[in-house]
């Protein structure tokens, strides 16, 4: 079986790494690769796919939102959130997951337990945004809230959430318990930061879904002022070990997902 990642820009992934890992450690004799598509050759995402054979394929940015319209079904988790990052492809027929969410909330509640008090803020409004919402609603009593920089990109949002923009979000930072980073700002080397930290309370901890870099820069600047911190390699290795089970209705090798990418880095 082959498997893939498609994305834009796609080189810095690390999923080839973790999934290929996987399959060795089940001696299972599949493969799974990189692929960069541009959005200006999205239109041609089926034949692409259908030409290299895939039995499955994740989707990162910016494609989360473009693989809809090209799928037969979607489960419920993409329904509500809008964002597809894992596509089944079973007798011809594509089927879109979320997987995202389940992935960020198991690895955030490694660090933070008794998620039901906390108030949470969320920096961006795209596909994981979404997913990781959506999900984040079944484990929080108090209403999430969400930051982007445009309002108009909550118009296809169906959750019933806080929407505010950044300059909102900036002022009202000490309120929150948990701030957490779903922009791509901080990676390829990127030091601009999504919003000032300055009235971030001493308590907080500051979440990035991104894993490379493995500190961002507003991880940085939050364990320089002593917050705790986390960066996305939890959510990485948890919403592929929910891919590979979609794909192959097998249990993964969690440990040997996460210690070769530990490795990588």
């Amino acid at each position: 079986m082959k498997y893939a990642v498609i994305g834009n820009p796609i080189d810095h992934s690390l999923s080839p790494v973790m999934h290929n890992a996987n399959f060795k450690a089940l001696a299972l004799e599949h493969d799974y690769e990189a692929l960069n598509i541009d959005s200006n050759h999205f239109h041609l995402i089926k034949d692409i796919i259908t030409e290299r054979n895939l039995s499955g394929f994740n989707v990162t940015i910016p494609h989360k939102e473009n693989i809809i319209p090209y799928l037969d079904e979607i489960d419920e988790q993409s329904k509500t959130v809008g964002a597809v990052n894992t596509v089944s492809i079973v007798d011809g027929k594509w089927i879109g997951y979320n997987t995202d969410g389940i992935g960020y909330v198991e690895g955030l509640k490694t660090v933070y337990p008794d998620l039901s008090a906390a108030y949470i803020l969320i920096l961006g409004a795209g596909g994981a945004s979404k997913g990781i919402t959506n999900e984040l609603m079944k484990h929080v009593n108090n209403k999430i809230t969400v930051a982007n920089r445009t309002q108009s990109r909550f118009d296809s949002w169906k959750m019933d959430i806080n929407k505010i923009d950044l300059k909102d979000a900036q002022k009202a930072l000490s309120e929150f318990d948990i701030v957490i980073n779903t922009t791509p700002l901080g990676m390829n080397n990127s030091n601009d930061l999504v919003i000032n930290l300055d009235n971030l309370s001493p308590h907080t901890l500051v979440s990035d879904i991104v894993y490379i870099p493995f500190k961002t820069p507003i991880l940085k600047v939050a364990e320089e002022k002593g917050n705790p911190i986390q960066n996305g390699l939890d959510m990485f290795v948890n919403q592929g070990a929910e891919s590979f089970k979609i794909w192959t209705n097998q249990s993964p090798d969690y440990d040997t997902m996460k210690k070769a990418v530990l490795n990588h880095l």
